[in-house]
């Protein structure tokens, strides 16, 4: 399961997020039980906002198994990371392939498309990107 942790501070390190849950994995109920329990990956990402040039930080945490990471989740959400409060969700892969909205048939493709205001922060730079995201709103 990956788990996401949300505004985690500037200056934030993999081994210090490392370090931060693993006293969960020593409270786990399933060390007794042999189970492997291991942190696969964590991914820090960036996200800049454009227009107040304000610096997002948050962070996919891969583990192993999925008993472990609900318990993870639920010690760490709303706990306090180096002075900053965090939120730990499950993070959900998004894609166009499950999306409900492309099971309406093409003849009712004004339906397709309900939503009455685009929900996208604009606009916004990953750390990967050379330039902004930037989200356009269309009037009728």
């Amino acid at each position: 399961m990956i788990i996401f942790l949300r505004n985690i501070p500037v200056n934030t390190k993999k081994y210090e997020i490392a370090a931060f849950i693993e006293p969960v994995f020593n409270d786990c109920f399933l060390v007794g039980a042999r189970a492997k329990i291991s942190v696969q990956d964590i991914e820090i990402l960036s996200i800049k906002d454009m227009d107040s040039n304000e610096l997002e930080r948050h962070a996919l945490v891969r583990v192993y198994p999925d008993e472990v990471a609900r318990r993870l989740i639920k010690h760490i959400d709303g706990a306090v990371f180096k002075n900053t409060l965090i939120s730990a969700r499950e993070y959900v892969s998004r894609s166009y392939l499950n999306d409900a909205r492309n099971s309406v048939p093409i003849t009712a493709a004004e339906i397709r498309d309900r939503r009455v205001v685009d929900r996208r922060r604009k606009p916004l730079m990953n750390s990967w990107q050379k330039d902004p995201i930037l989200v356009q709103r269309v009037s009728a």
